[in-house]
Protein backbone atom coordinates (compact mmCIF):
# COMPACT_ATOMS: atom_id res chain seq x y z
CA UNK A 1 0.00 0.00 0.00
CA UNK A 2 1.28 3.47 -0.88
CA UNK A 3 1.88 5.84 2.03
CA UNK A 4 -0.23 8.82 0.99
CA UNK A 5 1.69 11.18 3.26
CA UNK A 6 5.14 10.15 2.01
CA UNK A 7 5.28 12.88 -0.62
CA UNK A 8 4.44 15.59 1.90
CA UNK A 9 7.42 17.02 3.77
CA UNK A 10 8.13 15.23 7.06
CA UNK A 11 6.30 16.97 9.95
CA UNK A 12 3.67 18.56 7.70
CA UNK A 13 0.54 19.37 9.70
CA UNK A 14 -3.09 19.81 8.71
CA UNK A 15 -4.71 22.78 10.47
CA UNK A 16 -8.51 22.77 10.77
CA UNK A 17 -10.04 26.25 10.95
CA UNK A 18 -13.76 27.03 11.37
CA UNK A 19 -15.29 28.83 8.39
CA UNK A 20 -18.57 30.66 8.90
CA UNK A 21 -19.04 31.77 5.30
CA UNK A 22 -17.29 32.36 1.97
CA UNK A 23 -15.17 35.13 3.47
CA UNK A 24 -13.00 32.55 5.29
CA UNK A 25 -9.95 33.19 3.07
CA UNK A 26 -9.96 36.86 4.08
CA UNK A 27 -9.82 35.84 7.76
CA UNK A 28 -6.80 33.55 7.46
CA UNK A 29 -3.39 35.12 8.06
CA UNK A 30 -1.55 36.06 4.87
CA UNK A 31 0.97 33.34 4.02
CA UNK A 32 4.56 34.59 4.11
CA UNK A 33 6.17 35.31 0.73
CA UNK A 34 7.54 32.31 -1.08
CA UNK A 35 4.76 29.94 0.01
CA UNK A 36 1.37 28.93 -1.36
CA UNK A 37 -0.61 26.68 0.94
CA UNK A 38 -3.19 24.15 -0.16
CA UNK A 39 -6.64 24.15 1.40
CA UNK A 40 -9.54 21.71 1.41
CA UNK A 41 -13.02 23.03 2.11
CA UNK A 42 -15.44 21.10 4.29
CA UNK A 43 -18.69 22.13 2.63
CA UNK A 44 -19.66 23.11 -0.89
CA UNK A 45 -21.48 26.21 0.37
CA UNK A 46 -18.10 27.64 1.49
CA UNK A 47 -16.95 27.79 -2.14
CA UNK A 48 -16.36 29.45 -4.46
CA UNK A 49 -14.24 32.03 -2.73
CA UNK A 50 -13.18 35.27 -4.43
CA UNK A 51 -9.95 34.43 -6.27
CA UNK A 52 -8.41 37.72 -5.14
CA UNK A 53 -8.83 36.66 -1.49
CA UNK A 54 -7.11 33.35 -2.15
CA UNK A 55 -4.25 34.73 -4.23
CA UNK A 56 -3.61 37.69 -1.93
CA UNK A 57 -3.63 35.39 1.08
CA UNK A 58 -1.35 32.76 -0.43
CA UNK A 59 -3.86 29.92 -0.47
CA UNK A 60 -5.08 27.50 -3.16
CA UNK A 61 -8.15 25.28 -2.90
CA UNK A 62 -7.37 21.68 -3.88
CA UNK A 63 -10.67 20.07 -2.91
CA UNK A 64 -14.21 20.64 -1.69
CA UNK A 65 -16.18 18.04 0.27
CA UNK A 66 -19.05 16.47 -1.64
CA UNK A 67 -22.58 17.60 -0.81
CA UNK A 68 -23.49 14.08 0.28
CA UNK A 69 -20.44 13.84 2.61
CA UNK A 70 -19.71 17.34 3.96
CA UNK A 71 -17.12 17.70 6.73
CA UNK A 72 -18.76 20.85 8.06
CA UNK A 73 -18.13 24.57 8.08
CA UNK A 74 -14.35 24.34 8.08
CA UNK A 75 -11.22 24.55 5.99
CA UNK A 76 -8.11 22.43 6.39
CA UNK A 77 -4.78 24.08 5.61
CA UNK A 78 -1.71 21.95 4.86
CA UNK A 79 1.34 23.56 6.52
CA UNK A 80 4.94 22.37 5.92
CA UNK A 81 7.48 22.41 8.77
CA UNK A 82 9.87 24.93 7.20
CA UNK A 83 7.11 27.55 7.02
CA UNK A 84 6.32 27.03 10.71
CA UNK A 85 9.96 27.21 11.81
CA UNK A 86 10.85 30.26 9.68
CA UNK A 87 7.69 32.19 10.57
CA UNK A 88 6.69 31.40 14.15
CA UNK A 89 4.53 34.53 14.48
CA UNK A 90 2.50 33.55 11.43
CA UNK A 91 2.20 29.98 12.74
CA UNK A 92 0.89 31.18 16.12
CA UNK A 93 -1.64 33.41 14.37
CA UNK A 94 -2.97 30.46 12.32
CA UNK A 95 -3.06 28.06 15.27
CA UNK A 96 -5.01 30.60 17.34
CA UNK A 97 -7.77 30.42 14.70
CA UNK A 98 -7.73 26.61 14.60
CA UNK A 99 -10.08 24.11 16.17
CA UNK A 100 -7.59 21.30 15.67
CA UNK A 101 -4.15 20.51 14.32
CA UNK A 102 -3.67 17.04 12.82
CA UNK A 103 -0.38 15.19 12.41
CA UNK A 104 -0.68 12.93 9.32
CA UNK A 105 2.09 10.66 10.61
CA UNK A 106 -0.30 9.31 13.23
CA UNK A 107 -2.06 6.17 12.01
CA UNK A 108 -5.65 7.12 12.90
CA UNK A 109 -5.27 10.58 11.35
CA UNK A 110 -3.72 9.12 8.21
CA UNK A 111 -6.59 6.63 7.86
CA UNK A 112 -9.49 8.98 8.59
CA UNK A 113 -8.15 11.86 6.49
CA UNK A 114 -6.52 9.72 3.76
CA UNK A 115 -8.58 11.06 0.84
CA UNK A 116 -8.12 14.67 1.94
CA UNK A 117 -4.39 14.24 2.54
CA UNK A 118 -4.12 12.71 -0.91
CA UNK A 119 -5.52 15.93 -2.44
CA UNK A 120 -2.84 17.96 -0.67
CA UNK A 121 -0.13 15.46 -1.65
CA UNK A 122 -1.17 15.49 -5.31
CA UNK A 123 -1.12 19.28 -5.35
CA UNK A 124 2.33 19.33 -3.72
CA UNK A 125 3.80 16.84 -6.18
CA UNK A 126 1.93 17.96 -9.27
CA UNK A 127 0.28 14.53 -9.45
Amino acid sequence: MHDRTRDLPEDTLLVRVPAADRAWARRLPRVPDGYILTVTVGSADLAPVPADDLVAGGYRIVGVAADHRPLGRLVDVCVPPDLRSRNPGWWIELVELADRVFDPRLGPVARVLAAELDLHRRAATGG
